[in-house]
């Protein structure tokens, strides 16, 4: 009876593994929904309430799409960063204006307020985000008078998961972080871990985009506030 008892333990240990390691195969596709909150009102810059309060990140194949939609769609960027590509893109579509502003997978595009952390300080501090168990990282950036709290989770099975952003330095997914973009903060809280497919046209550059460069951008930005 002791014998079929440790047997069953054993077998049990090896399907709880087999189970995990599926699991960790699965978690390579999928899609996280973030809400978007702003620290800056709409009275003091009219622009807010034209922002996302949602992104959409993708990733398949340890490929990355992020999409965020303003009010009506009259504003979206798209981010896309294969894992296997020398270069990323951000497309920007601004009413009837589509650009692709490609860059270097190993720099940060100019949307960001940020230069690369130049020290993270990791913390014993946990917590449970979307279902997910989350380590916190205090980010510290040059020129940022204040660290950044950034919980991240180190069970969804991604390479690289926040390239071109200044905290690639972070090897998990993050769930709830602050970044500044366009001189704007923003803080990202993830709301949604869905595991299902994902349609490989998340990672296309459409036709109808053209390349600009940061310039030309920031031009549209500046017009449509």
């Amino acid at each position: 009876m002791k014998h079929t008892t440790l047997i069953l333990i054993i077998l049990h240990l090896f399907i709880s593994c087999s189970s995990k390691s599926d699991k960790v195969k699965a978690d390579a596709e999928g899609t996280i929904t973030y809400k978007v909150c702003y620290e800056t009102s709409e009275d003091s810059n009219p622009i807010v309430a034209l922002l996302p309060t949602q992104v959409e990140y993708k990733f398949k194949n340890n490929n990355i799409s992020v999409l965020s939609e303003g009010y009506l769609g009259f504003f979206s960027t798209r981010f896309i960063s294969k894992i296997d590509e020398p270069n990323s893109s951000i497309l920007f579509k601004i009413l009837n204006n589509k650009m692709n502003y490609e860059f270097s997978s190993k720099e940060i595009p100019f949307i960001y307020n940020h230069k690369l952390a130049t020290k993270i300080k990791y913390l014993k501090t946990d917590k449970v985000i979307a279902g997910y168990k989350c380590k916190l990282a205090r980010v510290f950036i040059e020129d940022v008078p204040n660290p950044i709290d950034v919980y991240y989770t180190e069970d969804i099975h991604l390479e690289n998961p926040n390239r071109n952003t200044p905290f690639s330095k972070i090897n998990g997914v993050m769930l709830e972080f602050e970044t500044t973009m366009n001189k704007i903060k923003a803080k990202f809280s993830a709301q949604n871990v869905n595991l299902t497919p994902v349609n490989e046209n998340a990672f296309i550059i459409p036709s109808d985009y053209v390349k600009s460069d940061a310039e030309t951008i920031l031009k549209y930005v500046l017009s449509f506030k």
